[in-house]
C-alpha cells in the first residue's frame, strides 16, 4: 500500500504533468486492491493527484467513473469530502458534476448530514457552498438543494450554525478605536468554540462555523486563502469562510447586500439547524441581522452585535427589538448567547474570565484599560443576573 501511494505522491507533483503520467496515476489507482484504496486516498494529496489526472480529459473522465461510481462505496467520508473537492477545483465537467451530485443525493439521514458536513470543512474555498452556487450547472445546483431540502425537513432539532464576521468582530481592523490595532479581541475565539460545542447535538463534527465577510475571494480565492492563514493559529473548532467580491468592499450596502446573500446561501445549505450571527456595528451587520431575523427568525437566533461605534442605551433597546443583540466585550456578547439558550452559564463564565485575562496582557493605555474593565464588570454582572 505504501509503495502505491508512493509512486502515485511521486507521479502527481511535477509542475506539468503528461497524458502517459496521468495514465500511469489512473493506473495504479485502477489496480490498487479492493479494500485498500481508502487508505491510499488519505496519505495521498487529493488535489495534486486529480489535478495531474484532469490535465487529460480521458483519465478524468475514467478517474470520475473509477473513484466516484464504481468504487465509492470503498470510500470514507472524509475520503469522498476529499475526492469531491478536488474533482470541483477549476472548471467542473459535466461529467464530474454528475457523478458528484449522484453521489450526495444517494444519501440519506445522518449519512447524507455527515457527508455535507464534511465536505463543508475541507480547509480551502472549495467547499458545499462553492460547489452549489458556483460549480454546478444550474439544473443540477436545484437538484442538489431540493435533496437537501428533502433531508432537512425531517431533521431539524437544536443543531446551531455560528456565522461571524471578522474585521471588528474578531479582530480590531477599522472602526474601533478601545484596542491596539490587529488586536483579537479577548473572549472572542472562547465564545465561537463555546457556540460550537456548547449547542450543537454533535460538538466535534466539523463545519458549523462560519465566518460571513465582504473580504473578496480574488483570483483563484487568493484573499480567502490569506485569511484561512491569519486564522488558523487562533485555536478555532473547524469552519469555513465565505467571501465577497472587489465590487462589494465600496460601500456599506454593497457589503450589507452580500453577507445578506451568504447568510441566506447559509440558510439553503443547512436549513435542518438554527443560526445565529455575531457582527459589528461598524459596517452594517446589524442591518443584515435584523433583515435576516425578519425574513425567518425560526432560523436565525438572534445576532450579536459588537459595539464599537459607541451606541447608546436607546440604540441598543432599538436593536434587541430586531432580534440583535448588542455588546460591548464579550463577556456581554456571552451573556447573551446564555440568554438565548446557546451556552450554559459556566461556559458564559469562562468567556469572561479568558476577557480579563486577556485586558491584562494588552498594551493600552490606563484609561483604555479601566474603561474596558468597567465594561466587563457590567457584562459579568448581566451574566451572574
Amino acid at each position: 500500500m505504501q509503495a502505491i501511494a508512493a509512486q502515485i505522491s511521486h507521479l502527481s507533483s511535477g509542475m506539468r504533468t503528461l497524458p502517459r503520467t496521468a495514465r500511469r496515476i489512473f493506473d495504479l489507482l485502477e489496480q490498487t486492491p479492493v479494500g485498500l484504496l481508502d487508505e491510499i486516498l488519505a496519505t495521498v494529496d487529493m488535489p495534486r493527484v486529480i489535478a495531474s489526472i484532469r490535465n487529460s480529459r480521458g483519465q478524468s473522465d475514467k478517474a470520475v467513473q473509477l473513484l466516484l461510481r464504481e468504487r465509492v462505496g470503498e470510500l470514507s467520508d472524509d475520503s469522498l469530502a476529499r475526492t469531491i473537492s478536488a474533482f470541483h477545483r477549476g472548471p467542473t465537467w459535466r461529467h464530474a458534476q454528475e457523478a458528484i451530485v449522484d453521489v450526495l443525493t444517494a444519501r440519506t439521514g445522518k449519512d447524507f448530514d455527515e457527508l455535507k458536513y464534511r465536505l463543508n470543512s475541507t480547509g480551502d474555498r472549495h467547499d458545499l457552498e462553492h460547489l452549489v452556487f458556483d460549480d454546478l450547472d444550474e439544473d443540477l445546483s436545484d437538484r442538489l438543494l431540493e435533496h437537501i431540502a428533502e433531508q432537512a425537513s425531517d431533521n431539524t432539532g437544536s443543531d446551531l450554525r455560528v456565522l461571524s464576521d471578522i474585521d471588528d468582530t474578531i479582530e480590531c481592523v477599522i472602526h474601533d478605536r478601545r484596542y491596539p490595532r490587529g488586536t483579537v479581541y479577548p473572549g472572542a475565539i472562547a465564545l465561537l468554540n463555546a457556540l460550537d460545542q456548547g449547542a450543537a447535538k454533535e460538538p466535534d463534527r466539523p463545519g458549523d462555523l462560519t465566518f460571513v465577510t465582504a473580504r473578496p475571494e480574488g483570483p483563484r480565492g487568493l484573499i480567502q486563502q490569506y485569511t484561512r492563514g491569519v486564522l488558523s493559529h487562533l485555536g478555532l473548532p473547524p469552519h469555513t469562510i465565505m467571501g465577497g467580491s472587489f465590487l462589494n468592499i465600496h460601500t456599506k450596502n454593497a457589503m450589507r447586500d452580500r453577507k445578506l446573500q451568504n447568510m441566506d446561501r447559509d440558510r439553503l445549505l443547512f436549513p435542518e439547524a438554527r443560526m445565529v450571527f455575531i457582527g459589528d456595528s461598524g459596517q452594517a451587520d446589524g442591518h443584515v441581522g435584523a433583515e435576516m431575523y425578519r425574513r425567518d427568525s425560526k432560523h436565525l437566533v438572534g445576532t450579536l452585535l459588537h459595539n464599537v461605534t459607541g451606541l447608546d442605551e436607546a440604540a441598543r433597546r432599538e436593536w434587541e427589538q430586531q432580534g440583535v443583540f448588542v455588546f460591548d466585550t464579550y463577556a456581554g456578547a456571552a451573556a447573551h448567547a446564555a440568554r438565548l439558550g446557546l451556552i450554559r452559564t459556566d461556559q458564559a463564565l469562562g468567556v469572561a474570565e479568558d476577557v480579563r485575562l486577556g485586558l491584562d496582557v494588552l498594551h493600552m493605555s490606563p484609561a483604555q484599560r479601566d474603561h474596558l474593565r468597567r465594561a466587563l464588570d457590567a457584562d459579568l454582572a448581566s451574566i451572574n443576573e
